[in-house]
């Protein structure tokens, strides 16, 4: 088959032979990416989930109910294992911390109240956050946007 003109032809000093696009074509091809991204329906986050049937007991509760207060201490001891035997069972099985994967089931939890109506404030409280920065802050990093954005 023939190559499209747009291709230019790189040879390495090896002789082995490879192609690529011109740098123009690079850029409009860049460009119509960038244009297309808005436009795609949004896709729910992958999350991770452990294999340990008392991890899995922890995770399906707090999918079940992402505002739940109780604390690792408190799970640690419903399911009977360290506090430190949790966070590295976790962190291999999830590869992320208890901490980063239950705060994405929470911003998640947020992300659907918001789209509800609920103010900012009312979702950061529900959510445990002591601050609505905080809660601001975290959100954005997640998501890339403020809630405020995103009520737009």
């Amino acid at each position: 088959l023939p190559f499209p003109d747009t291709y230019i032809k790189i040879v390495e000093p090896d002789t082995s032979m490879e192609w690529a696009p011109a740098p123009t074509t690079v850029a409009r091809m860049v460009s119509v990416l960038l244009d297309q991204l808005p436009l795609l329906p949004e896709v729910g986050f992958p999350l991770p989930m452990p294999r340990d049937r008392r991890l899995v007991a922890l995770c399906t509760a707090l999918l079940n109910e992402p505002d739940s207060p109780e604390t690792i201490r408190e799970w640690c001891t419903r399911l009977g294992m360290s506090e430190r035997t949790l966070a590295r069972l976790f962190q291999r099985q999830t590869g992320e911390s208890f901490g980063r994967w239950r705060q994405r089931i929470r911003l998640h939890h947020a992300r659907a109240q918001l789209e509800a109506g609920e103010s900012v404030t009312a979702v950061a409280l529900n959510c445990g956050y002591a601050s609505v920065s905080a809660f601001i802050a975290a959100f954005k990093k997640l998501f890339g946007r403020t809630p405020g954005q995103l009520a737009r």
